[in-house]
C-alpha cells in the first residue's frame, strides 16, 4: 500500500453528505453548530503498539515478513545508517550494568485517571508560568518539563516553591538505577545492541509476535503470554520516557482505521452504525495526536485511545465504510 499525494483542502459541510452518511450521523448527538468536513490528508499516524517493551527481562518481539517477502532493517552505526535484510528478526532484552549508579527523577505535579483531566491540569500549570509535559507511566501524570527543570537543584527549588504556596500534591519521583534494559537482536551470528531500529517490508505488512510473562498472583502462578498481530506500514523500535522501549507502527490513517473500527463497534453491527463509528474513529484519531508527545509517538493501541489490532482481523463491512467515508470527520465550529 502506498500513500497518495494529499489533495487540496476542500471542506464540505453537513448539507453535502450522502444519504448513507446522513443516516449514520443521525445516530450521533450533534449540536446545532456541528457539521462534518473532508480532511485534506491520509496522513501517517504513529501508534505505540507495544508500549513497554523491556519492562521484564523475558520480553521478546519477533518481527516476520509475509511468505515470499523480506524485512529491511535500518539502524545507526558510528559510520552511518546500516541496512540488512532478513525474513525475520527477534528483539530481546538484556540488563545493561551501569558504570556508576544513575539517579533518575522528575517533579510530578499531578496524577489523573484520564488524558483529558491531565491536559486540563497541564493548561492550569502553564497559566502559572510552569513548563510541563504529560506522561503516562501508569496513570496519567503532569510532569515539570524535564528539559526545563534539568538539574537536582532546580527541581528541588520548584518543589519547595510549590509547597510554600500550599501545594500538597506535587512530589519528587526519584530512583537510583544500577542497570538499564538493553534491546538487542542476533543476525547472521552477530549481536546488535541498539536503542533504535526501523523495519519495513516489501509488501508493507509485518507480523509481530509479542511474548512476555504475567506475574504470579495469590491464586495463579506466573505464566507466559503471547499474541500475534499484523501491521500495515512500518515499525520503529525506540526509547520512551520511562527507561524501556516502545514499538511504534507508522501507518496511514485510512489503514489504521481498518484495525480500529470493527473492534470498537463490532464487525457485524448495522452498517449505518459502522459508518458512524468510522467517522467518529477518524475524528478521534486526528484530534488526539498529541497524547504521547513525551514519548515521540501519537496514539496507543488500547482503550486509553482506541482499540487497534492492525490488519490481524479486517472485515468487508468496515472496509467498505472506511472507503465510502474516506477523509470525513466531525467538526464543531470548524474544529475537530
Amino acid at each position: 500500500m502506498s500513500a497518495q499525494a494529499p489533495p487540496t483542502p476542500n471542506y464540505k459541510w453537513f448539507s453535502c453528505i450522502s444519504s448513507t452518511v446522513f443516516t449514520a450521523l443521525c445516530l450521533l448527538p450533534l449540536f446545532s453548530a456541528a457539521g462534518y468536513a473532508q480532511t485534506p490528508q491520509n496522513r501517517p499516524i504513529k501508534i505505540g503498539v507495544v508500549q513497554r517493551f523491556g519492562t521484564k527481562a523475558t520480553d521478546k518481539l519477533t518481527l516476520k515478513a509475509l511468505p515470499g517477502d523480506s524485512l529491511t532493517l535500518r539502524y545507526k552505526t558510528p559510520q552511518g545508517i546500516e541496512t540488512k535484510t532478513a525474513a525475520s528478526v527477534k528483539l530481546e532484552i538484556a540488563p545493561k550494568p551501569l558504570e556508576s549508579p544513575l539517579v533518575e527523577e522528575r517533579v510530578v505535579l499531578s496524577s489523573h485517571r484520564s488524558f483529558e483531566s491531565a491536559e486540563d491540569s497541564a493548561n492550569q500549570w502553564r497559566a502559572q508560568g510552569i513548563d510541563v509535559e504529560i506522561a503516562q507511566p501508569f496513570r496519567w501524570q503532569v510532569w515539570a518539563k524535564r528539559d526545563t527543570y534539568n538539574s537536582p537543584l532546580v527541581r528541588r527549588w520548584l518543589l519547595q516553591s510549590l509547597q510554600a504556596q500550599g501545594n500538597t500534591t506535587a512530589f519528587l519521583d526519584s530512583k537510583v538505577l544500577k542497570q538499564i534494559p538493553q534491546a538487542f537482536w542476533v543476525l547472521n551470528g552477530f549481536r546488535f545492541n541498539r536503542n533504535e531500529l526501523d523495519v519495513t517490508a516489501g509488501k508493507n505488512v509485518i507480523e509481530v509476535l509479542e511474548q512476555t510473562t504475567q506475574e504470579a498472583t495469590a491464586t495463579e502462578p506466573e505464566k507466559a503470554i503471547q499474541q500475534t498481530h499484523r501491521y500495515g506500514g512500518s515499525l520503529h523500535l525506540q526509547k520512551n520516557a520511562y527507561g524501556t522501549y516502545t514499538l511504534v507502527n507508522k501507518v496511514l490513517t485510512e489503514t489504521y482505521l481498518r484495525g480500529v473500527v470493527p473492534h470498537e463497534i463490532g464487525a457485524f453491527s448495522p452498517y449505518a452504525a459502522i459508518v458512524a463509528q468510522t467517522i467518529l474513529a477518524r475524528t478521534y484519531a486526528l484530534r488526539n495526536l498529541r497524547r504521547f508527545a513525551v514519548d515521540n509517538y501519537e496514539l496507543c493501541a488500547d482503550v486509553n485511545c482506541q482499540v487497534y489490532k492492525g490488519l490481524t482481523e479486517v472485515y468487508p463491512q468496515s472496509d467498505k465504510a472506511i472507503a465510502e467515508t474516506s477523509g470525513l470527520v466531525l467538526t464543531y465550529q470548524n474544529q475537530l
